[in-house]
């Protein structure tokens, strides 16, 4: 079981860091649906999928570390029986809808001919560090063509993307040494925030520009 460090000051407020990136998630969700409707170009539909995912997963997450905030702060645990079976069964809905959010994200950097709907063995069996290298492990692979897709193009909007999921993959790094420091647990939902809003900002901008065509 690994040890997680809050600070006391922090306890709640991460809550509403996962339902402030929900929401923007879901933003940005709505501008990649509507991209795709302009555009009708299949990555864009899995951006669409992969947030709405994403923004379910950590609104879930969000709600149910929300319920053990109050629960905790108001004394009213003995109310609730199934309160462990209650925040398990949503960190695990968490957990995977993150997996799948992930991959299909990772889908809008994989040629046609290469995509495929992957069988794999769950990587989360005892929770917490094996979701973060999971989650890792896909990121890298997106973050890396996000990468060369700057160096290509040499656009803000690319530089917006990269730095959206590499501010997401720090949010995964930053909580592997939360069991060090109370701080990295407060950097990685900042961090999580910031890669949201990077990536609403560049959506923003190509919906702008696609509505003046």
């Amino acid at each position: 079981m690994v040890n997680v460090l809050i600070p006391s000051w922090f306890f709640g407020w991460h809550a509403m860091a996962y339902i402030v990136s929900a929401l923007i998630g879901f933003l940005v969700s709505f501008y990649s649906y509507r991209i795709y409707h302009m555009t009708k170009e299949q990555n864009h539909l899995y951006l669409y999928l992969g947030f709405a995912a994403l923004s379910m997963a950590f609104l879930i997450f969000g709600v149910v570390e929300l319920y053990s905030y109050l629960s905790i702060s108001q004394n009213m645990m003995q109310m609730f029986e199934s309160f462990s079976s209650f925040r398990d069964f949503g960190i695990w809905l968490y957990y995977i809808g993150s997996i799948i959010a992930y991959l299909l994200i990772a889908f809008t950097y994989v040629p046609k001919k290469y995509r495929f709907a992957p069988l794999f063995l769950p990587m989360w069996w005892k929770g917490f560090p094996y979701f973060h290298v999971g989650s890792l492990f896909i990121l890298s692979f997106i973050i890396f063509r996000a990468t060369g897709n700057w160096f290509i193009k040499k656009t803000i909007n690319s530089m917006l993307v990269f730095m959206s999921f590499l501010l997401i993959g720090f949010y995964h790094i930053f909580l592997f040494f939360t069991p060090f420091s109370e701080w990295m647990f407060v950097l990685a939902h900042i961090s999580l925030i910031a890669g949201f809003l990077s990536f609403l900002i560049m959506l923003i901008r190509v919906s702008k520009k696609a509505g003046r065509r």
